[in-house]
């Protein structure tokens, strides 16, 4: 018989156990409440990112700078079809838009340029890039390029004087913070005016001036080193720099908190360890989840056990490109975070041989061009590639596509020379890139608001039709908005382009062009506007939201001087004699028909005998249209092809797609204007719109010819989509065209923003060296339908001739 103390101690194990079994059950569900808040958040947040593959990053004022859009899925970096439409601008250092561009996007694809104005002061210049959708996101978010612009003329203005060097120091523990008496690494960064890391070494001291550690910078200004800081002490950082030294607190400890750190582990793992102190001890369990790019891939439990966790996760779980591993307290609160790099093993292999190694002027250059994945097997890619000369003012662009997407992108900085990380693995690449990963803190969500639960509102719907233009709809009589706004937007021109929307609350309404092309000028205009006074103001639909880049300051040695003229020179010819090319402008090609698409209609004017008046054309041959009179007033009742009879409900009457508020004005017209006559005999819905029939008269000009318009319609100056300007690469194939005498000074031989490279794999580039001689940099970048990116650069030689000289 078992003894009575015996069956109380067995009775006591079984309740432990099972609390044991219940408290990891517990956790095990709340790490997995974790997993599903989390990616219920992400299901309701799409997101994009835009890369621009400039022809350069150095410019003179008056040159073209051209660019390729690549549209792509921020968590799987897939070319993204959503958006139809990006905008793209260039800030000077005060964040005030030089110039300004709206782009077409095609399957996650566009491109553009920007005439630089020749009277630009020489200085840093930010070109940034977005969508609409992107809009209702920070500002950091948005692609951002430093280019340099050069002005001879403005050479030696203030802008351009050295400056005295200014450091920034920052340090940064791991995990986020300073815990006493607990050891954390401590990565620092720091950097110059421009943004540029500086080399420098250092020690910490504590108040008594005692040197606890000495550190120095490895890559780009970056380093770290291992400190335990200790309760009722203070800690200062000194710096030496190239030019001096300076000294900084270090962040301060906290008595209560968590600090992780991550090692490589065995067999391809990583080693988490969680510490806390003694304050936190009691609250055994943490979390750790970690995620690419919104995509979760681990989830664990663990309990502290004399103030420390272990997680190991397996690298090959984790996606490419940049992992957080976030740590949470027992009531789910983060406490800790790091990031995680790896480098991509899909990826874009690019191969350009360039048929030769140096040229003559004015000879042909055939680029063979191929493209793989990392098996060696053929891909299909969209790419684009420049061709432009270096020198001591233009280096070649270390920007691309890769080290954008999988890395800069998702860090929300300015990386210097982010290529480097991509080059081998190697330990110091390896501790390089862990420093910068370390210096780096930067999310596309908070975890307030996956933690809360808290569905995502935007502002900005995705332009997935077409351009939306914004306005305001405003009294006149108070200045204050109008709801319920029956409002139209018309686009000038022979092909009918009108949209209605009604306002709403705010005043606000949309109207959605597709393929908003023009020559720039708006018409809106509110219904009743006699009864109801009204006007519409346009609402800019470029960002005025931004990220806080600082641009470097400008500076120009002055043993540049004579490249500069070179250049300058060069420019001015290039503009005289190729100027006119150099504009020329292409609107692709879609789908001209009217909104309303096929009329059940269409009387060519000319055919018929050309009476005086409107209403005589309306009532001899055009049996669709009544022409009657309300309170001594005309109106235009369509006939129902369906119901057999005319509508009650008016039509929609317009002149070149502009709707005619009082159709005595339209009787009035000059019918020797007129071309034709469209007619749309059906109920037309459009929106929350709707109209018995359509009745569109068209100008022989489609300018609206002579006619008076509403008084409630404005006329607006609204720049369209961007049309495509034409690359101009002369041909030296005949030896005519070879002993031209027309200068060819084109430090750019070469730009297509559309390169295809079909399923084979291959495709052949043609081009001319010009009259300048140099060294020229072949750039070719693309991303695959399956997101694979790459890069290629190749470079050859053009050697000056006698012909050269002589036209020089």
């Amino acid at each position: 018989m078992m003894h009575k103390n015996s069956c109380l101690q067995l009775l006591i194990l079984q309740l432990y156990i099972a609390v044991s079994v219940l408290g990891g059950l517990h956790q095990v569900v709340q790490g997995q409440d974790l997993r599903q808040q989390f990616i219920a958040y992400n299901q309701q947040v799409m997101q994009e990112k835009l890369y621009a593959h400039t022809d350069k990053a150095f410019y003179l004022a008056g040159e073209i700078c051209w660019f390729k859009l690549y549209n792509v899925d921020a968590f799987f970096n897939k070319p993204l079809g959503i958006s139809k439409m990006a905008y793209a601008e260039l800030l000077d250092k005060n964040n005030k838009p030089v110039l300004q561009a709206k782009i077409a996007l095609e399957a996650g694809s566009g491109n553009g340029s920007m005439q630089l104005p020749v009277s630009l002061p020489s200085g840093r210049y930010l070109f940034r890039a977005y969508t609409r959708w992107m809009k209702n996101f920070d500002a950091a978010y948005f692609f951002e390029k430093q280019i340099t612009v050069i002005n001879p003329r403005k050479i030696l203005t203030r802008d351009t004087l050295r400056q005295k060097s200014k450091y920034q120091v920052q340090f940064f523990p791991e995990g986020g913070n300073l815990v006493n008496g607990i050891q954390s690494r401590v990565a620092f960064r720091v950097l110059d005016q421009n943004g540029n890391g500086v080399a420098c070494t250092g020690f910490i001291v504590n108040e008594k001036a005692d040197t606890l550690v000495n550190y120095t910078t490895l890559k780009f200004g970056m380093g770290s080193f291992l400190f335990t800081p200790q309760q009722g002490h203070t800690y200062t950082a000194a710096i030496v720099t190239p030019d001096g030294s300076q000294q900084q607190s270090l962040p301060a400890a906290y008595s209560n908190g968590y600090v992780m750190q991550q090692a490589k582990g065995d067999n391809g793992q990583l080693k988490i360890t969680v510490q806390a102190s003694s304050g936190n001890t009691a609250s055994a369990a943490v979390y750790l989840l970690a995620h690419t790019r919104g995509a979760v891939k681990s989830v664990q439990t663990s309990s502290l056990s004399n103030g420390t966790a272990t997680f190991l996760i397996d690298t090959a779980l984790l996606g490419s490109g940049i992992s957080h591993f976030t740590v949470f307290n027992v009531n789910r609160q983060p406490v800790c975070e790091r990031l995680f790099f790896k480098k991509p093993s899909r990826y874009l292999q690019i191969a350009a041989l360039a048929d030769g190694s140096v040229y003559d002027t004015r000879k042909k250059v055939t680029v063979q061009v191929s493209a793989a994945d990392q098996q060696g097997k053929p891909a299909a890619a969209d790419m684009s590639i420049a061709v432009y000369r270096i020198d001591s003012l233009a280096a070649v662009d270390e920007t691309d596509i890769s080290s954008y997407l999988w890395l800069s992108s998702d860090l929300g900085m300015n990386i210097e020379s982010p290529g480097y990380y991509f080059t081998s693995q190697s330990p110091v690449v390896e501790e390089a890139m862990d420093n910068l990963l370390l210096t780096s803190g930067w999310r596309r969500f908070r975890w307030e608001d996956v933690l809360e639960n808290k569905k995502p509102s935007f502002e900005f719907s995705p332009e997935f039709k077409g351009h939306i233009v914004k306005a305001k709809v405003i009294s006149n009589a108070n200045g204050q908005p109008v709801r319920g706004a029956e409002s139209y937007l018309s686009v000038v021109g022979t092909r009918s382009q009108v949209r209605g929307a009604f306002s709403d609350d705010s005043g606000i309404v949309k109207f959605e062009m597709n393929h908003f092309y023009g020559n720039g000028e708006l018409i809106v205009q509110t219904a009743g506007s006699d009864s109801f006074p009204a006007h519409v103001e346009i609402i800019s639909p470029f960002a005025d939201k931004y990220s806080g880049s600082v641009l470097p300051v400008f500076s120009l040695p002055e043993k540049n001087a004579g490249a500069l003229f070179g250049q300058h020179v060069s420019v001015q010819v290039q503009n005289t004699f190729s100027g006119e090319k150099l504009r020329q402008l292409t609107v692709p090609i879609f789908d001209t028909t009217a909104f309303y698409a096929k009329p059940d209609k269409v009387y060519m004017l000319d055919d018929y005998v050309r009476f005086t008046t409107v209403e005589e054309i309306l009532r001899e041959y055009v049996p669709e249209v009544n022409v009657r009179k309300r309170a001594g007033k005309f109106y235009l009742p369509v006939f129902d092809n369906i119901r057999k009879e005319f509508f009650v409900v008016d039509p929609l009457v317009m002149l070149d797609g502009v709707p005619v508020q009082d159709v005595d004005k339209i009787m009035n017209y000059d019918p020797l204007k007129i071309r034709k006559l469209e007619v749309v005999a059906r109920m037309y819905f459009y929106g929350n719109m709707f109209f018995g029939g359509i009745v569109n008269f068209v100008s022989y000009k489609g300018n609206l010819e002579g006619y008076e318009l509403d008084p409630g319609a404005t006329v607006i100056d609204y720049e369209t989509l961007q049309m495509q300007r034409e690359f101009f690469s002369p041909r030296y194939q005949a030896p005519e065209e070879a002993n031209s005498r027309l200068p060819d000074f084109r430090s750019l031989l070469y730009w297509s923003p559309s390169l295809t490279i079909n399923k084979d794999g291959r495709q052949d580039i043609n081009f001319y060296t010009s009259d300048m001689p140099g060294l020229f940099a072949a750039v070719l970048q693309g991303i695959t339908a399956d997101g694979k990116t790459g890069s290629k650069t190749v470079f050859f030689q053009v050697k000056e001739n006698s012909s050269t000289a002589g036209k020089k």
